[in-house]
C-alpha cells in the first residue's frame, strides 16, 4: 500500500535545503565545519567566532634544544547575512501533488538561496586572494595559465592536493575546453563540454554564472619603490602620475623583475621558488603629488617561519600592475577547500504560526521555513531563511584565474 507523504513545514524545509546544497557550486566545496559553533537557539546576525590556525615553524639543527615562540593566529567569522525568499500561497494552493510543490515552490526558492550564497561568498574571497593567473580583460585559453594557477599552490604555499577546486563562468569554461577539443570522448565528453576530473591539475572544474568581475584601478606613471628595506602590511611607493593614479582594493600587483624582483618562497622550506610575489591592495588608495603608500597583502616578511619573501624590495624597484588601467576582469578561483569557510546557523523560534528549523551537517547549512495564515483572506505568507557569513582562512591556498 502506497504511503502519502505530506506537504509539511519540515518537508518543505528539508526539500529546500536538500536542492540548495545541490545547487550551490562555490559553498559546496568549501570549508564549513564551523557551523556547529553556533548551534546556539536564536543566533543574530552579528554573531562571531574564532578559529585557531595552524602553527608554523622553522627547524633547527643539532644537539641544543632552540624553542621557539607561538604565535596563535585566529581568524574570526562573522554572521554577516540573512537572505530569505517568501511567498503567499492559499489553501488550494497548497493542497498540491508533492512534485507541483516541488517544481513551483521547493526547487525556484532553492535556486536562488543557493545562487545569493555563492555570490556573495565568489564576490567578497576573491578580495583576499593575490595569488593570480592569466591577462584581466581575456579569456584564457593556455593551458598554462591553470598549471601555473596549481604550481603557485604547490611551489610557495605547499598546499595539499586533495580538495582543490576549480570555478569558473561557462565563457571561460568555453575558451579552455575548445583550446582542449581534441582530446575530448565524442560521448562522453563533448555534450558536457567541461573538464575532466583532475585536468590541468585541479581535482574538480565546475562553472559558475556568480563569479565576480573585478576593474583595476586608473593609473599612469612609471610607479618606483620609495626606499630600500621595507617590509610589513604597507609599501611607500612613488612615480605616479600625480593625480591621476588610483589603486583599486584586490588590484594585484608585482615588484621589480630580475635581480631587482622580489621573490616568494616555500612556506616549508623557506627556499627562493624563482616566482615573484603577487600583492593585493587592500584598500583603495589614490595619490596627490605622485607618492603613494599601498595597504598590502601578503605583509613583506624576510625571516622566520611567516617569512613571505626572499628579501625586501630595493629603492626604485618597479612597481608592476598586473590589469592594465582600467582593465575589467571576470574572477575565477581555484583553491583548497581549507581556503576559505562559511558559517550558518539557526535563526530565533518564531512565537507564532507553524516553522521548522532544519540542519543539514554535511552542507553547514541551516534553514527555517516560517508560514502563517490570514483567516480573512484564506493567504498563508511563508518565508525560508537563511544567515551566514563568510570568511578567508588561507588566502595563500586560493589563486585567482583572471578573464574577459
Amino acid at each position: 500500500m502506497a504511503t502519502n507523504t505530506l506537504i509539511t513545514p519540515l518537508w518543505i524545509g528539508r526539500d529546500v535545503l536538500r536542492v540548495a546544497s545541490n545547487e550551490t557550486r562555490f559553498v559546496r566545496n568549501i570549508n564549513k565545519k564551523l557551523s556547529d559553533d553556533f548551534i546556539v537557539a536564536g543566533t543574530k546576525v552579528g554573531g562571531t567566532v574564532g578559529v585557531r590556525l595552524p602553527q608554523r615553524f622553522t627547524t633547527t639543527k643539532g644537539q641544543a634544544l632552540q624553542q621557539q615562540g607561538i604565535t596563535d593566529q585566529i581568524v574570526y567569522v562573522t554572521i554577516t547575512d540573512q537572505a530569505n525568499v517568501a511567498w503567499s500561497w492559499s489553501s488550494s494552493q497548497a493542497t498540491l501533488e508533492i512534485q507541483d510543490t516541488r517544481e513551483r515552490y521547493v526547487v525556484p526558492a532553492a535556486t536562488q538561496i543557493a545562487n545569493t550564497m555563492d555570490k556573495d561568498g565568489l564576490g567578497r574571497l576573491y578580495q583576499d586572494v593575490y595569488f593570480a593567473q592569466g591577462t584581466p580583460g581575456s579569456n584564457p585559453t593556455a593551458n598554462t595559465v591553470y598549471f601555473a594557477a596549481a604550481d603557485d599552490l604547490t611551489q610557495i604555499a605547499a598546499v595539499p592536493k586533495d580538495s582543490r577546486n576549480m570555478v569558473i563562468n561557462a565563457v571561460m569554461g568555453t575558451a579552455i575546453a575548445n583550446a582542449n577539443i581534441a582530446l575530448f570522448q565524442p560521448k562522453a565528453d563533448f555534450f558536457e563540454g567541461m573538464m575532466a576530473t583532475n585536468a590541468l591539475k585541479w581535482r574538480e572544474w565546475w562553472e559558475d554564472v556568480n563569479t565576480y568581475s573585478h576593474t583595476y584601478g586608473t593609473y599612469a606613471g612609471t610607479p618606483l619603490v620609495k626606499g630600500a628595506s621595507q617590509t610589513g602590511s604597507t609599501l611607500a611607493t612613488d612615480g605616479w602620475s600625480s593625480g591621476a593614479s588610483t589603486l583599486n582594493k584586490s588590484d594585484v600587483f608585482t615588484i621589480g623583475s630580475g635581480s631587482t624582483g622580489v621573490y616568494a618562497v616555500n612556506v616549508q622550506s623557506h627556499q627562493n621558488t624563482g616566482i615573484l610575489q603577487k600583492f593585493t591592495v587592500t584598500s583603495t588608495v589614490s595619490d596627490s603629488s605622485g607618492d603613494m603608500t599601498i595597504a598590502i597583502s601578503p605583509s613583506i616578511i624576510t625571516s622566520g617561519a611567516y617569512q613571505t619573501v626572499v628579501a625586501a624590495p630595493a629603492d626604485n624597484a618597479t612597481i608592476n600592475v598586473v590589469g592594465s588601467s582600467a582593465a575589467t576582469s571576470t574572477q575565477g578561483l581555484g583553491f583548497h577547500k581549507e581556503a576559505f569557510v562559511m558559517a550558518s546557523a539557526d535563526l530565533i523560534k518564531p512565537n507564532v504560526g507553524k516553522y521548522e528549523m532544519v540542519r543539514a551537517p554535511k552542507s553547514g547549512l541551516s534553514l527555517r521555513y516560517w508560514e502563517a495564515s490570514d483567516i480573512m483572506t484564506d493567504q498563508h505568507p511563508s518565508r525560508l531563511d537563511v544567515i551566514y557569513g563568510f570568511r578567508t582562512l588561507r588566502a595563500d591556498w586560493a589563486v585567482r584565474i583572471q578573464g574577459a
